[in-house]
């Protein structure tokens, strides 16, 4: 990390006298490039323009498993799926597995969490009721999974249904300033989760029109006979995300106005991107940049220098380790995630050489990814390379080396670095407890 772009006050996060209050922002399916910090002067968002203003921009964050499910739980455990047994979505995290909530409860911290949960099971929306399945969060707004933008429902202690008037992040967004008003004398954990970006790609009405799909420059590795549908996924995609920076916008006010700026960490996250047509596909659960990349804007005025820029390169599986050592409470044994917070605070560390990623796990699509530095590779079920990119010189993952014999030894050395990766996270058998040839 260059520390002329990434400064931290030297006092330190632990020097401070209050434990900072954690606002988690989560938008499902937001991709790291659609972010005006990341480049993209086509997206509307200048809450999100002003929280990378104040903050730091990290570029390069991966998802442990770019899907719902999976990605959530390792956020939340900060074990990979395959070790927490969450390979896809729609699976029950175990009662025994560590919680970033827990354990910030267990260090005096009221917890929320608001909107869309998807750790729960099929159940839809799912009433997640008070208890060990709930993992440490007290307050409780939220429904176990579904998309529905417009007048949907949540619940909160019993399994009474709830009705959100108007577009969904709208409402959560007013229950969670409730929610900071009432906790404000005491730290706080807030999780807010929104459903959107993620589909239907279907705007509110104020923000219906804002993009026509005709203006937008596509991504160079979409494909010219895609470009149609990809321009209509575009206008979708970036009114709901524009619809979201209003949300953001209205949140970092209230923050302001109840004198929390200083005390509270704010981050803007997602659980996984969205191909939205780049190589000719769509959604997530592959290992290209767009869908296996997201952002991360973290915002700590008294602490993080404004304006800041990092290169760090890491999982979300770390989240949980980090922000429990940026919030001095105790890391459960068994976590698998790196705990960077020496790194975020200006102090000494060893920079992540790699990071490991993994998506459809127990299917034929089996696939494993390790990137060091700016090699990226990724594996099927069979052990076998089936892409490998040199990001700097193929951002677009245009030029695919996978049978290259220029690049034999870049993937002799990743091979290696994949399976001792492995090794330390357990990863003898899928996420499914089918055996793998690890």
């Amino acid at each position: 990390m260059n520390r002329r772009h990434f400064l931290i006050g030297s006092a330190g996060l632990m020097a401070q006298a209050r434990r900072p209050n954690v606002v988690f922002v989560l938008a499902d399916q937001w991709r790291a490039q659609t972010l005006p910090s990341s480049g993209d002067k086509q997206l509307q968002a200048p809450h999100l323009a002003r929280l990378a203003a104040e903050g730091v921009h990290f570029d390069r964050v991966y998802a442990a498993y770019p899907l719902c499910t999976p990605s959530r739980a390792a956020m939340l455990t900060g074990k990979y799926p395959h070790a927490c047994r969450m390979p896809r979505n729609d699976v029950r995290l175990g009662e025994n597995e560590p919680s970033l909530a827990a354990q910030l409860k267990a260090a005096g911290y009221a917890t929320g969490y608001i909107g869309k949960w998807h750790l729960d099971g099929e159940e839809r929306p799912g009433f997640v009721p008070p208890g060990p399945r709930r993992r440490g969060f007290d307050y409780w707004a939220a429904f176990n999974r579904g998309h529905r933008y417009c007048d949907s429902i949540y619940f909160r202690d019993d399994a009474t249904p709830v009705r959100m008037k108007g577009f969904e992040p709208d409402y959560q967004t007013e229950l969670a300033i409730d929610f900071i008003r009432k906790n404000k004398q005491k730290p706080f954990f807030l999780y807010l989760s929104w459903g959107p970006p993620h589909t239907p790609r279907t705007p509110p009405e104020d923000v219906k029109g804002l993009y026509d799909p005709r203006q937008f420059a596509l991504r160079e590795n979409v494909p010219a006979e895609y470009e149609g549908k990809a321009r209509e996924g575009y206008a979708g995609y970036y009114g709901l995300c524009t619809a979201l920076d209003r949300c953001l916008g209205r949140l970092l006010k209230a923050i302001d106005e109840e004198r929390l700026e200083g005390d509270t960490m704010v981050v803007f996250t997602a659980d996984h991107g969205d191909m939205l047509g780049s190589q000719g596909l769509e959604y997530k659960n592959v290992p290209y940049e767009e869908s296996a990349r997201i952002p991360l804007l973290v915002r700590y005025p008294k602490v993080l220098e404004a304006g800041s820029r990092s290169d760090l390169l890491f999982s979300n599986v770390d989240y949980m380790p980090t922000l429990l050592g940026l919030c001095g409470a105790e890391i459960p044994g068994g976590v698998q995630g790196r705990n960077l917070a020496a790194l975020w605070s200006g102090g000494k560390g060893v920079r992540p050489e790699s990071i490991l990623a993994e998506g459809k796990m127990g299917s034929e699509g089996e696939w494993r990814m390790i990137v060091r530095g700016l090699d990226k590779m990724v594996i099927d079920r069979n052990e076998e390379v089936t892409h490998l990119y040199n990001l700097g010189q193929d951002p677009y993952e245009m030029q695919n080396n996978a049978t290259s014999r220029m690049h034999r030894r870049t993937k002799d050395e990743l091979m290696a670095l994949l399976a001792d990766l492995r090794r330390r996270t357990l990863d003898g058998r899928s996420g499914s407890g089918l055996r793998t040839r690890g």
